[in-house]
């Protein structure tokens, strides 16, 4: 090589090359790899590092999750009050309406057709009034029983009670409540006292007043037995001495006669006179079969009504 020749390399390898073509020696001509491409810097895709990606199919089910696509409560023919199927008509936390809670003093609640009632009294208290705003509202001992209470509007019952506070009892004729007694005289037998109207026209009976007053005609509280007894000489007389007084035969109980003036009742005044036992409700009727027909005033026999 002439020195001219070798000076021409030296100020080739000076300028940065070795005076060949291909550095690498691999023969392309596409340019060398730069540094970024070698780190991965060039990439458009985020480095996540170790995170996996999220799962569309989770983010799916945890929407569905919230509830929000829950097919409607359905409740028919019960009614739906928020996430429950309830019986208005018997739920006593829902009763009538949804969220109408019934609350009954000392005692369970119910509901009763829609309306709040109630259940069972604590232990020792009693629903004297049968008022459910009130609940259980006697506190009683072991053995006592209620008293009757009036309420307007109640209906009245075959009981010697004022059952819906107007003054009365039992008014209104209720069946099989009081039965009327009918009067007759005889000129032989005196004076008689029956329930059957055909009894008291037998004979040689007449009537004076039919209904003459009106006895119970079963027993109650209140009330007794009023019988009616045969005199060995074929008149009668009537008491609440179950042997007759010892005087007469127990033919059975006319009907239930009050003991005191209760519930509207009157006296009714018994007399004797030759022989013959007789019975009134009029003061004047009394005094005058004293001073004018001889009968002698005995006692009050009990009271009885005026009326069924």
């Amino acid at each position: 090589m002439s020195p001219g020749t070798w000076l021409l390399l030296a100020l080739a390898a000076c300028a940065g090359g070795d005076g060949r073509d291909d550095v690498s020696g691999s023969g392309s001509s596409e340019p060398a790899s730069t540094g970024t491409e070698a780190t991965g810097a060039a990439s458009t895709e985020p480095d996540t590092g170790d995170v996996p990606p999220t799962s569309t199919t989770d983010a799916s089910s945890s929407s569905s999750g919230s509830g929000v696509d829950d097919p409607p409560l359905v409740c028919d023919p019960l009614t739906t009050c928020g996430v429950q199927c309830v019986d208005l008509m018997t739920d006593p936390a829902n009763c009538g309406q949804c969220g109408i809670s019934c609350v009954i003093p000392r005692a369970t609640a119910a509901c009763s057709v829609g309306q709040c009632a109630l259940g069972e009294c604590d232990d020792g208290w009693f629903d004297c009034d049968e008022d459910p705003n009130n609940g259980c509202e006697q506190s009683l001992a072991p053995g006592q029983m209620c008293g009757l209470v009036c309420k307007p509007n109640k209906a009245e019952a075959c009981n010697l009670f004022d059952d819906n506070c107007d003054g009365q009892c039992d008014e209104g004729a209720l069946p099989g409540c009081r039965v009327g007694v009918h009067r007759s005289s005889s000129p032989t037998l005196g004076h008689f006292y029956t329930t059957d109207a055909a009894e008291a026209m037998s004979g040689d009976f007449t009537p004076e007043s039919l209904n003459f007053y009106y006895l119970y005609s079963a027993a109650g509280a209140g009330v007794v037995p009023f019988y009616r007894c045969l005199k060995p000489n074929g008149r009668r007389f009537y008491t609440t001495s179950g042997t007759c007084e010892n005087a007469a035969t127990l033919e059975g109980p006319l009907g239930h006669i009050a003991t005191d003036p209760q519930c509207g009742a009157v006296p009714l005044f018994r007399l004797y006179g030759a022989g013959d036992h007789f019975y009134t409700t009029s003061e004047a009727e009394r005094d005058g079969a004293v001073a004018m027909y001889g009968y002698q005033y005995e006692a009050v026999a009990g009271y009885v009504w005026a009326g069924p």
